[in-house]
């Protein structure tokens, strides 16, 4: 019978009560352990109800202590479980018996019922009494315990009082092997870091094993991409980078699957250049499958990390234990310009896996044959001859020649083609059109890819800077043929401004052109590499802000690296296709000066050009009176031009066209150079005002003895869409967004509350007044009239009014208290 503790028992046990039930015929229903009695005292299945049975005492237990408690029980006795639940069985089968026996259907299987439900709850209390929870590891060594806490949480009061005091040492671990060490390396806790490698009471081991991959400290700082955790064990402790955890990856490879760039050109740079010493590594060395860390990151379609591996060597043609090389891999991703890269670094495009299928058919498998198909053609490759590389027939240099030189065939026959008023108006201008795009069309599919092997080639030919000179040199001809021989006289003084404006613009255009933009000094010797990234370690400024990812080197104030050139450019304005150049600190006044001289020149050929058709009016009695010959929307001295000189008129339309653009780009220069920006800055200022916050791509601990620094940027990419690579192209895109700054600008100040004020969010750091930042980007030096003809021989030019060396511009010159408005 079930006594009166037993009944209490019952009442604290809602699982129990809920899933035992009388069921049909008398049938005892253990829903929670699924086991069943039959009405005949038998039981259905006894290796099966002894499991369930057991099951269900299980969740009795369960629901009356702390599971984790019970889990942690150790030593239970499985004997003593088996022996309770035969007792149980035993008693179930008993009752059962005697419900045989006795006639009384529905009493007695009452009766039963009772009794069966009396042996699992004294079961239960037996095992109940039998489990005591035993400590943890954290309860029986609280002192270690509070250790590794203070080291995650970078307590350093906590961690040296608990050493010093010698409570526990540097190295005591758990059962799991991971030290204090371990913790504060994967938290980013420097200082814990520094103070467990260097204090006198109890030194930490760098090299010690942990957790389940038994990885050392260092490897779980890789693994995270910490590159000053890495640093100080690199360089202050005798950590071993070629140690191997238990999936047999080294420090190295650990970096790659961080992802973290500079982390990994540190390792590339301390442990795999010739400057590295004992702590050295292998680029090429591979894991327990045979991949190497060029497998690991073409997998990962890491594009940083793979030209930085190549760099420094990285072999493409390694095979993994699947026979896979990197391009295999880098199929998984599917990245075009991944594919680019080691497709161009000499990957075997026809090694075959252990499936026995080569770079197509793993690209079909990953649905990205239609890329790879696109990158072989664009790395060179002639799908009709095996993918063999193509036959170059045209030097690159002439190639580029003939990009260039084709504007000025096209324009003239466009020009003279379309004289609308002699008739046939649709076809002229739709061979005009097929013209243009024809040829283009053939520069694009055959001469274009002699030199630039890209999909969108054409804002990076010198195709834009043919068609702008062959504007200019057609419009010089028509000025020195047509208006100075009929206007020289009667327009001396603007004939002479005029060629004054031409030659400035025509000398600045091919100078702007074929002058370094100001590209940064690269060093030849790693080692001089490796002391720059020291050096911006010691500073806290080791990041993609102040060192260059693509280059490796140390980042100058106001660079950016190039696309176009490949280069890191110092002061970088921007991409002009106009002129085939970047333009930076040494060709930036140069491009101002085209863009001044230029626009004031249209304006004057404008001007000459409707005095001639003007004269010529004149000259051949044109009746104005006279309806037929007037033209709509025209004035008298147009419509002249329009029938009588109709390459010159085409030709002058057409400079009104570009004018537009070259309009806005002069009032965006000016308004850049007034506030001290270049256009990339001005961009940069854009998207931050947009989204208020920078990328800067850092994993400086947060407890870094760093000092505060001038050295603002104005990092932020965006993604360019078609929209705006046609605003650029044109220079509308600056346009855009200074009237949009002044748009809000204008609702701040003029809003009777408290408001947002987008242009005070952003200190502009190289913004000294108006009248400062005009003097120092027209003159170098003194403010002397010499000094506004010379051109920077490097990367000098004034800031602030004082020199400065764009190469080697780290800190902006101090703001005065009374800079000029």
């Amino acid at each position: 019978m079930v006594d009166k503790d037993a009944n209490n028992e019952l009442d604290s046990i809602p699982l129990v009560s809920e899933q035992v039930t009388n069921g049909e015929n008398g049938e005892l229903n253990i829903k929670a352990s699924e086991s069943t009695v039959g009405s005949n005292g038998a039981v259905a299945d006894h290796e099966e109800s002894e499991t369930n049975n057991q099951t269900a005492v299980d969740n009795t237990e369960n629901d009356t202590l702390d599971k984790d408690k019970l889990d942690a029980q150790p030593n239970h006795n499985e004997q003593q479980r088996e022996a309770d639940l035969s007792d149980a069985f035993s008693v179930k089968i008993q009752d059962e018996s005697v419900n045989d026996k006795t006639s009384e259907p529905d009493e007695n299987k009452d009766t039963a019922s009772r009794k069966s439900m009396d042996g699992i709850l004294n079961l239960s209390e037996n095992n109940l009494d039998a489990t005591k929870p035993e400590a943890s590891e954290q309860e029986l060594n609280p002192s270690l315990h509070n250790l590794m806490s203070a080291c995650q949480q970078g307590d350093l009061t906590k961690v040296s009082e608990l050493i010093s005091n010698g409570e526990v040492k540097a190295n005591d671990t758990f059962s799991d092997g991971i030290t204090a060490l371990h913790w504060a390396a994967i938290n980013n806790r420097l200082t814990i870091v520094k103070y467990l490698i260097e204090n006198d009471h109890s030194k930490a081991d760098p090299n010690l094993l942990g957790g389940e991959l038994k990885a050392s400290p260092l490897h779980w700082a890789c693994r995270n991409g910490l590159v000053y955790i890495v640093d100080y064990f690199i360089v202050h402790t005798d950590a071993d980078p070629t140690l191997r955890d238990s999936q047999s990856y080294n420090a190295l490879h650990l970096a790659v699957h961080s992802s973290n760039i500079t982390l990994i050109i540190y390792l590339l740079l301390s442990c795999c250049g010739s400057t590295s010493t004992s702590k050295q590594l292998y680029v090429d060395e591979s894991d327990n499958c045979d991949r190497t860390s060029l497998h690991w990151a073409a997998y990962q379609g890491d594009l940083l990390t793979i030209n930085a591996l190549l760099k420094f060597g990285a072999d493409v043609s390694k095979i993994d234990k699947n026979l896979f090389i990197p391009l295999h891999w880098a199929f998984m991703k599917g990245y075009k310009t991944v594919l680019k890269v080691l497709a161009g670094a000499g990957s075997n495009i026809f090694a075959k896996n252990d499936q026995g299928k080569d770079s197509f058919e793993v690209a079909k498998d990953m649905n990205c044959y239609d890329t790879w198909i696109k990158v072989l053609k664009e790395c060179g490759r002639n799908p009709k001859n095996h993918w063999e590389m193509k036959t170059i027939y045209l030097n690159p240099k002439i190639g580029k020649l003939v990009t260039f030189f084709t504007p000025y065939i096209i324009l003239p026959i466009m020009f003279q083609v379309c004289s609308f008023y002699n008739g046939f108006v649709i076809p002229k201008l739709f061979f005009s059109v097929v013209l243009f795009a024809g040829s283009i069309y053939i520069l694009q599919k055959l001469v274009i890819p002699t030199y630039l092997a890209e999909e969108k080639a054409i804002p990076k030919s010198p195709l834009l800077a043919g068609i702008f000179s062959g504007t200019a040199f057609w419009c010089i001809v028509t000025w020195a043929f047509n208006i100075i021989p009929t206007l020289l006289f009667k327009k001396f003084i603007s004939n002479l401004v005029l060629s004054a404006f031409i030659y400035l613009f025509v000398w600045s255009f091919f100078k702007a052109m074929f002058i370094n933009p100001g590209y940064v000094p690269v060093p030849s010797d790693n080692s001089v590499t490796l002391d720059q990234v020291k050096d911006l370690i010691k500073i806290g400024r080791f990041d993609t802000d102040n060192f260059c990812v693509n280059t490796f080197v140390r980042k100058p104030l106001r660079s950016k690296y190039s696309r176009f050139n490949k280069k890191l450019i110092a002061r970088f304005d921007h991409y002009c296709p106009w002129v085939y150049n970047d333009i930076g600190v040494r060709n930036h006044k140069l491009f101002v000066v085209f863009v001044y001289s230029l626009n004031l020149a249209v304006l004057l050929f404008t001007h000459l050009s409707i005095k001639l058709f003007k004269n010529t009016e004149k000259m051949s009695g044109y009746d104005s009176d006279d309806e037929s010959q007037k033209c709509w929307l025209l004035s008298d001295e147009l419509c002249v031009g329009y029938k009588s000189h109709h390459f010159q008129f085409n030709l002058m339309l057409w400079c009104l066209i570009q004018y537009i653009w070259i309009a806005f780009l002069c009032l965006v220069q000016t308004f850049q150079i007034l506030k001290g920006l270049t256009t990339w800055e001005f961009s940069s200022l854009n998207n931050r005002l947009q989204t208020h916050n920078g990328y800067n791509h850092s994993t400086l601990p947060k407890d870094f003895d760093l000092t505060s620094s001038n050295t603002n940027r104005y990092n932020s990419p965006k993604q360019s869409n078609g929209l705006s690579i046609c605003l650029k192209l044109i220079g509308l895109d600056q346009v855009v967004l200074a009237i949009k700054l002044g748009i809000k600008s204008i609702f701040s100040h003029t809003s009777s509350v408290e408001t947002y004020d987008p242009l005070n969010e952003f200190e502009i750091p190289t913004d000294y007044g108006f009248r400062t930042n005009w003097l120092d980007f027209w003159f170098i030096g003194d403010i002397e009239w010499r000094n506004i003809f010379y051109l920077p021989i490097e990367g000098e030019n004034n800031l602030n009014r004082t020199v400065v060396d764009y190469y080697k511009l780290y800190e902006y010159p101090p703001k005065l208290a009374d800079v000029d408005a």
